[in-house]
């Protein structure tokens, strides 16, 4: 059985951690960040906006998630689908989308064949709508443009860099914006107990997302960098106006389950990912499975 602990707040941003009993876990994953460190080259330009070739020639599965950003290539992507790269894959196409719409081309020293780093992920749930549900390139650019413009107001100055305005991922590596988010990784970075698998999310007292995995070991890999996209989306939604009220855990462990029983749409992602997507009123919900392993190994819920 899941439970969640009483809400941690970093200025107007609240956390509440779900945590399981010891002993129900899944089966270890290396992600993608992990991965990228220790091996170069594991991600292949294709020349296709829409579509990269990832390989893992490791010996333990990758999990790799939609959102992640990658840095590279001709143009930043962010990948598409969550998705499951058995260990010594070969090279497997994976969905993906662009979040540096006016780059095609080599930048400075990096490669333009391969991908450098994925040390991000996608901060706000409107552009992870756009990729997760919509699946649109064009509201994909569309949200990265709306959020550099919030975060650009919120620090006072232009959130794009010189080198190349329209990447995402450079606004996120500014000094100015990492200043700007240094307050809730020090606030809420050590929180998470051991058995905790997952996050959900309010800023301004609202509840925007939650993600949940399959595991505490699979939870600690990819916590700091739901972390910092939490925080990038806290900072361009800070406002004088008074913070709603925060729900108590009845109320959010309701609201976990608000989709749930909602139709699904299945899709199927070979070798080994099938995706589910479920829709209420004011919510979408995205599960995640291997399909060699019972449990879900992510759940995903973004407040529409």
């Amino acid at each position: 059985m899941k439970t969640l602990t009483p809400p941690a707040t970093a200025k107007n941003l609240t956390a509440w951690f779900v945590s399981i009993p010891p002993g129900q876990e899944i089966p270890n994953y290396t992600v993608l960040e992990e991965a990228m460190e220790k091996q170069e080259g594991l991600i292949h330009e294709t020349g296709d906006v829409n579509e990269l070739l990832i390989e893992n020639p490791g010996d333990q599965d990758l999990f790799i998630q939609a959102g992640d950003i990658v840095k590279g290539g001709r143009q930043d992507r962010t990948l598409g689908a969550d998705f499951i790269v058995p260990a010594k894959s070969g090279k497997v196409p994976v969905p993906v989308f662009c979040v540096e719409g006016a780059r095609w081309h080599k930048r400075r020293s990096e490669s333009d064949v391969c991908f450098s780093k994925s040390s991000d992920f996608l901060a706000s749930k409107k552009i992870r709508a756009a990729v997760n549900s919509k699946k649109n390139q064009g509201e994909v650019w569309a949200s990265v443009e709306e959020d550099q413009a919030k975060l650009s107001a919120s620090i006072g100055i232009c959130a794009k860099a010189a080198m190349s305005p329209s990447s995402l991922q450079l606004s996120y590596e500014m000094k100015e914006t990492a200043a700007a988010v240094e307050g809730y990784l020090a606030g809420l970075e050590s929180e998470p107990s051991e058995q905790s698998v997952g996050v959900v999310w309010a800023i301004n007292g609202k509840l925007s997302h939650a993600d949940i995995y399959g595991s505490p070991a699979l939870f600690r890999k990819v916590w700091k960098k739901l972390l910092r996209a939490a925080a990038f989306e806290a900072v361009g939604e800070i406002s004088d106006q008074p913070a709603e009220p925060l729900h108590d855990i009845a109320g959010v462990s309701a609201w976990l389950e608000e989709a749930a029983a909602a139709a699904a749409e299945e899709e199927s992602l070979p070798p080994r990912t099938k995706l589910s997507t479920r829709k209420a009123k004011a919510q979408l919900r995205f599960e995640t499975r291997d399909t060699v392993v019972a449990e879900p190994i992510h759940l995903s819920i973004l407040a529409q």
